[in-house]
């Protein structure tokens, strides 16, 4: 072994001489040291020895840097946050040879929430969640700086919660070590490592994790602008789908059920439209509609009190209905923003649907206008009906619709009429005017006999010819007279079921029926337009109460003796027999057709 000298003791730290080999040369260079240089050589080997652990030191720090820069750059590649989150957990258990990591990200609530864990023996750790300054993660979040405690559970001086107490003793855990997560001055979370039992932490080991977490919080910032871009990137592609699918549906003349189809598909949910009294006017997806059945059933979703999964459908800035997501995952912003693209392109098809019905509801009454006027020769007829879009050959039947409380329940009934047969309704001399593609008259008076509306409708037949049809419309319009004049308004008949009112209101029973009037009643009724007297209500009230004279005279709100008198009268005028059964039956009869004759047109 060489004589120890300066030069010996640095030429063995360039060759990589370990602490045994130091001291092995220090105890030999001590033993053969001449007399008077034990000193010198006790000083140079003190000062080799430091050295050696300088240099030792800086190796190690090297060497953590370079794991530190490793895992920055492994940290950086990973996209996925919760494999992120999760890797984090790992290295700073592996760099600090501690038992347990886990990572703690900040909610919006300001409040920490244990997101994974590494090395944990349960799941007691795993969703816990903290409010600023409580227990040692909330104390590194308010305080925005490192800390440690070397026995968690017994740390007075941290405040403490009886879940996270719990859940440290589960866990076995003693010295804990919590830096926080920031990206710039805004804190993210906190990075905690643990140890199963008493532990202290370096200002070194401090410093390790304190890195880690600035790598880590970085690579999570990164990893949730790279989430949120995918989102939007998603979304926006999700926007080009839709856009496409409703341009083409409406490029291709696609009615509401076609655009819902496309929206159902794009948002990958059930798909329910509803018109502005939640009325259901269209479904798509897996069994929307009968999903929707029973959320109404149960109460659990009421679109007046949950905008969730809800856009409103806006027709001539007046709401017209809604569109409603069915999906088993919380509806989300991009989600909703899609599905108030897909109610505009919804509300522009049902403004569309509401033109053409318009331009349709137009073109029919003018046809059924010409048509029943009579005043247009046959083959014009039939090239505007056909222009019209109305099948003249294929009329079985025509019903007329009389209101008897204003036009909105006639004309809603007569386009409800239409829409159920697939037939044709306009309004038409004063009353709606429905042609029917059916020859089941006494379907359609049954059906009509269901609703319950305000309106006096007849339906009478017809064969498909312009003639034939108005021939219906004239018996199912005076059968509507009949209805009302025999106090029956309101109610539906067909006009065969009208009998024999019904057949002497045709032109030639018009002639019979005057006739008889005017033989039997005639002169009673000239005599009270002549004289301007009452005699023709008298008898028709005094007959009506099977002859009784007070209760006659009380109907009619007079004495008893100006009954009488008046009767006399009648006597003068008919003559004494009309008292006689046969001829009493007569004169009530043609009182009554009197009356009926009066009250219908022509």
């Amino acid at each position: 072994m060489a004589e120890p000298d300066g030069d010996s003791w640095l030429q063995l730290l360039v060759d990589g001489a370990g602490l045994a080999d130091l001291e092995a040369f220090r105890a030999h260079a001590v033993r053969t040291a001449p007399p008077g240089m034990a000193a010198q050589v006790e000083s140079d080997a003190r000062r080799a020895l430091h050295l050696h652990a300088l240099l030792a030191e800086r190796t190690r720090h090297a060497a953590e840097l370079t794991v530190l820069n490793d895992l920055a750059r492994q940290l950086t590649a990973l996209r996925e946050p919760n494999v992120l989150l999760t890797e984090i957990a790992v290295q700073a258990r592996r760099l600090l040879a501690v038992d347990v990591a886990y990572v703690m990200l900040t909610r919006e609530d300001d409040v920490l929430r244990i997101e994974v864990v590494d090395g944990s023996m349960g799941d007691a750790l795993r969703g816990i969640e903290l409010p600023r300054g409580v227990g040692l993660g909330g104390r590194v979040l308010e305080t925005g700086k490192a800390c440690w405690s070397g026995d968690y559970v017994q740390d007075a001086l941290l405040a403490h919660t009886s879940t996270v107490d719990e859940a440290a003793v589960s866990e076995q855990l003693g010295g804990i070590l919590g830096v926080p997560l920031r990206v710039g001055d805004e804190p993210i979370g906190v990075l905690l490592a643990a140890g199963r039992g008493p532990r202290k932490f370096s200002e070194h080991e401090v410093g390790l994790l304190t890195a880690l977490a600035a790598h880590g919080a970085v690579a999570i910032h990164n990893a949730t602008l790279f989430e949120q871009y995918q989102r939007a990137a998603e979304e926006i592609q999700r926007n080009v789908d839709l856009h496409d699918r409703l341009t083409r549906s409406l490029l291709d003349g696609a009615g509401l059920a076609e655009v819902v189809e496309a929206l159902a598909l794009v948002l990958d949910a059930g798909i329910v439209v509803l018109d502005a009294e939640d009325a259901v006017l269209c479904s798509a997806g897996d069994d929307a509609e009968a999903k929707w059945s029973r959320l109404v059933a149960e109460g659990s979703f009421q679109r007046r009190t949950s905008e969730e999964g809800v856009a409103p459908i806006v027709v001539s800035d007046s709401y017209a209905g809604c569109v409603v997501a069915l999906r088993a995952d919380p509806v989300d912003d991009a989600t909703m923003r899609l599905l108030e693209t897909g109610a505009t392109v919804v509300g522009l098809v049902l403004a569309s649907d509401r033109a053409v019905a318009e331009a349709e509801r137009r073109a029919h009454g003018e046809f059924i206008a010409e048509l029943l006027g009579g005043h247009t020769d046959d083959q014009t007829i039939n090239r505007r009906a056909n222009a019209a879009r109305i099948n003249l050959g294929a009329v079985g039947c025509v019903a007329v619709l009389r209101p008897d409380a204003g036009d909105t329940e006639a004309t809603a009934g007569g386009s409800r009429l239409a829409r159920q047969e697939s037939g044709w309704s306009a309004q038409y001399g004063g009353s709606v005017v429905v042609l029917l593609p059916t020859h089941d008259v006494l379907r359609v008076r049954d059906d009509l006999r269901q609703w319950d509306a305000p309106v006096t409708v007849c339906v009478a037949e017809a064969d498909g010819t312009a003639a034939g049809v108005r021939a219906a419309y004239r018996q199912a319009h005076n059968g509507t007279a009949l209805l009302a004049a025999l106090g029956r308004a309101g109610t539906c008949a067909a006009a065969h079921e009208l009998g024999i009112y019904q057949s002497l209101f045709t032109q030639v029973g018009r002639d019979d029926l005057r006739a008889f009037i005017d033989s039997t009643v005639g002169a009673l009724l000239r005599h009270d337009q002549r004289y301007r007297t009452g005699l023709v209500p008298t008898l028709e009230t005094y007959l009506s109460h099977a002859g009784r004279h007070s209760a006659a005279a009380s109907a009619l709100r007079i004495h008893v003796n100006t009954l009488y008198q008046r009767l006399a009268r009648i006597s003068e005028v008919l003559g004494e027999d009309w008292k006689d059964s046969g001829r009493t039956l007569e004169i009530q009869l043609a009182l009554r057709l009197h009356r009926l004759a009066e009250s219908l047109p022509g």
